[in-house]
């Protein structure tokens, strides 16, 4: 029986990556990073939610689940309800280890 592990941010950031690549450039994809109050799990940042990109991120066979939440953008960037992002957070199953 072969060990589990965790993702790692390249792999994380590669499948992410790949949904991306077939969404508008409005979501602005950034920020991604390891987020350490849930396992396994990665955080990112956009502009804008597609329902289309969540669904298709859960039904993907590596991720657990999706949430995500409205954050205020940085200081001096605005501060109306337009100019809220989304921060978006994907838990993973664990990884067959190589």
């Amino acid at each position: 029986m072969s060990k589990k592990r965790d993702f790692t941010a390249q792999e994380s950031h590669a499948l992410l990556v790949q949904y991306f690549d077939q969404e508008s450039e409005i979501l602005s994809f950034s920020n991604h990073r390891k987020y350490s109050r849930l396992k396994n799990t990665f955080r990112f940042t956009v502009n804008a939610i597609s329902l289309n990109l969540l669904m298709n991120l859960m039904s993907d066979p590596e991720v657990l689940n999706v949430f995500f939440n409205p954050a205020m953008p940085p200081p001096g960037t605005g501060i109306d309800g337009a100019s809220l992002r989304f921060k978006v957070y994907i838990e993973y199953h664990q990884k067959e280890d190589d």
